[in-house]
């Protein structure tokens, strides 16, 4: 289970309390993991920004500029305003951040006409880079597109209108604020930046993690490549399903939890087993489960394979109590053809048709608790290497009475 909650929820770094909540003004409960980050990449990046403008306010100060010590001071003040409506109203988001935006692109401007032009003002337009980022990871659609031709107009404006406008101050050394800007704004956009590539391969590695934890690997990575429809026919394979015997009235004694926690702790230990013999797990139907062996990758080996894990599944639930229960499975095999693929668009699943399927799965539904029923297409694959009890012959719909062995251990 712990597994399983960890592929939902993403790891994510930890930080102190106060951080925590600071990082998190705008994340509502019912956001969804690539949204919580991206809530908390732009309000770790308003943070900052309350602090970035300062050295360039005291520089401006020391060049005996007040005005546009003024306005690059100005521009922490959207910032705040937007903070506090995110802690006011969550919801504001991603509209507030329209403040942010306006407010800091016009400020820009003012400071660039103050000096007579974007070189002379030590090229502090260059702040528009790190703006247009959080438009991205904020809006990622034609706003932000809408937002960098605002960001271009108001850039090519202010440098030709202070060609032609006195400017008001004279920065004392253009190249060099130039390169400073130039500096603090790469860092905060390389860092803004790698925060943002860092959690989206994280997210792409929890949806690769959650698609195969729902499909064969082979599979899942043809689904990524192409959206071709996926069917496919395998002449040589094995399916074994198993169910708990009297699992209804069992049930009936239990409360919700006691029931989903026992199937959990069962069907979790036959995962494992399933996964360490290279098996393929198909899917759980109430208290059934099914899996399937030569798909999607075909073995020799199928039913020996098979056989195999439902001895251990067997010998598993005999010697261990689940929820205080000692339970007993009934299982069913079957070797033969199939025919597996995918079917829907939403909550879609891989599974497998064709006789060879209806029939293990009746071999396990007409079992007998506690032990491993097999058909003959099974045995003459198997007999060599696996003790066999005749079991009769079973009344099959659609073919008729078909002998059943049962399946005691290996030779």
């Amino acid at each position: 289970m712990a597994r399983r909650l960890d592929l939902v929820q993403g790891k994510q770094p930890r930080f102190t309390p106060i951080v925590e909540r600071a990082l998190s003004l705008a994340v509502l409960e019912h956001d969804g993991l690539a949204t919580r980050h991206a809530k908390r990449l732009v309000a770790g990046a308003l943070w900052v920004s309350l602090l970035a403008p300062w050295p360039a306010v005291f520089e401006m100060v020391t060049a005996e500029a007040p005005l546009a010590a003024l306005a690059t001071g100005a521009t922490a003040a959207p910032s705040a305003i937007v903070l506090v409506a995110f802690w006011l109203r969550p919801s504001s988001y991603p509209s507030a951040f329209h403040i942010v935006l306006g407010a800091n692109f016009a400020l820009t401007a003012v400071i660039t006409l103050l000096f007579g032009g974007f070189l002379q003002s030590g090229g502090n337009f260059v702040w528009a880079l790190p703006l247009l980022v959080g438009a991205l990871a904020v809006f990622a659609d034609w706003r932000a597109v809408a937002w960098l031709i605002v960001a271009v107009v108001t850039l090519v404006g202010s440098s030709v209108a202070g060609q032609f406008v006195e400017p008001r101050y004279e920065y004392p050394n253009p190249e060099f604020g130039a390169v400073l800007n130039f500096l603090i704004v790469l860092l905060f956009a390389f860092f803004v930046l790698f925060y943002y590539v860092r959690q989206r391969a994280q997210l792409l590695d929890l949806s690769d993690g959650l698609l195969e934890n729902i499909l064969p690997h082979v599979i899942a990575e043809r689904l990524k490549l192409s959206d071709e429809t996926i069917a496919d026919e395998y002449e040589a394979t094995s399916i074994l399903f198993a169910d708990v015997a009297g699992f209804t009235p069992m049930s009936a004694e239990m409360t919700p939890s006691e029931l989903v926690g026992l199937l959990d702790d069962v069907f979790s230990d036959f995962d494992a087993m399933v996964d360490s013999r290279g098996l393929e797990k198909i899917k759980t139907i109430g208290d059934a489960y099914m899996v399937a062996s030569g798909i999607p990758v075909p073995r020799a080996d199928h039913a020996e394979a098979l056989c195999d894990l439902a001895l251990e599944m067997r010998d598993h639930a005999r010697s261990r109590a689940y929820g205080g229960r000692q339970i007993e499975f009934r299982i069913g095999i079957n070797s033969g053809p199939v025919v597996a693929g995918i079917i829907g668009t939403r909550k879609f699943s891989y599974d497998l048709w064709g006789d060879s399927v209806n029939i293990a799965s009746r071999m396990e539904s007409f079992g007998r608790p506690g032990r491993i029923q097999i058909t003959e297409a099974t045995l003459k694959l198997v007999e060599e290497d696996f003790v066999c009890q005749p079991g009769g012959s079973l009344d099959v719909k659609g073919k008729g009475p078909m002998p059943v062995w049962f399946l005691e251990g290996r030779r």
